[in-house]
């Protein structure tokens, strides 16, 4: 192609054809400017095209992800109702606990979830740190994910500080006899007699009301609390999953 431009302006300079010679050599670089615009165009469409792709990969990974947690916190939801609903009399339990044996009674329900609320974020990680959240053009869509992934993070950093009130209950000194008692009685050659059980069944003493107050917060505020935030993320987790859907419909991406 270029051979033949090239022998049609030697011709037209040959022929000392200088006025067809300028009109020709004009329309010529008109054309190869539309053949850069057209290319650039291309280029621009494939780009777009290519992005969209990475789009729809992104969006449809987190679709999966949230998926993921739906069951996932479904499943721990339920772990923790059980734990609550055989942790209900607890309370009533210690105040009539007269025996070591009671108290015995009392731990074999006390379950306890220390491990926090764990969210599958390899999608949301691998958008932030690639940029990939700015190739969202639904950007209301993308809010509503900052905001979700923002309420997970507050409620991870609640259940972090509870665990670490946790520790701090049961650092109390006024427990060695009873973590002691915990870590022994199911042990056939240990001597009961060798500590000190007069607590139980004294509301007023130092040990019985550290574990009181131990009691409670592993209920409210470890399963209690928890429960409660892995419902919020639930709620938010199938209100975004919902939005997500909707996009891949409307914009044909189920196809």
């Amino acid at each position: 192609m270029i051979k033949f431009f090239r022998k049609i302006r030697q011709n037209l300079m040959l022929e000392n054809r200088t006025g067809k010679y300028f009109k020709y050599a004009i329309g010529e670089i008109i054309l190869v400017v539309i053949g850069i615009l057209i290319a650039i165009q291309l280029n621009d469409l494939n780009e777009n095209r290519k992005e969209h792709k990475k789009e729809l990969s992104f969006i449809k990974k987190l679709q999966e992800d949230i998926n993921f947690d739906i069951r996932h916190l479904t499943k721990q939801d339920s772990i923790l109702a059980g734990y609550l609903s055989n942790q209900e009399k607890i309370p009533e339990l210690l105040l009539k606990a007269t025996s070591v044996k009671d108290i015995a009674n009392i731990e074999s329900v006390m379950h306890k979830s220390w491990n926090n609320i764990e969210i599958n974020r390899k999608t949301y990680n691998e958008m932030l740190n690639t940029s990939g959240i700015y190739i969202i053009k639904n950007k209301e869509l993308l809010i509503h994910l900052n905001e979700h992934y923002a309420l997970i993070e507050k409620y991870q950093q609640f259940m972090r500080e509870i665990t670490e009130d946790g520790r701090e209950y049961m650092k109390n000194p006024d427990l060695d006899t009873f973590r002691f008692l915990k870590k022994y009685y199911e042990n056939p050659e240990f001597d009961i007699n060798r500590i000190d059980t007069s607590w139980i069944g004294n509301y007023n003493s130092p040990t019985y009301l550290a574990l009181s107050r131990y009691y409670n917060h592993v209920i409210g505020g470890v399963n209690g609390n928890k429960r409660t935030y892995i419902k919020e993320i639930l709620t938010s987790s199938n209100a975004l999953l919902n939005e997500i859907k909707q996009e891949l419909t409307s914009r044909n991406y189920n196809n």
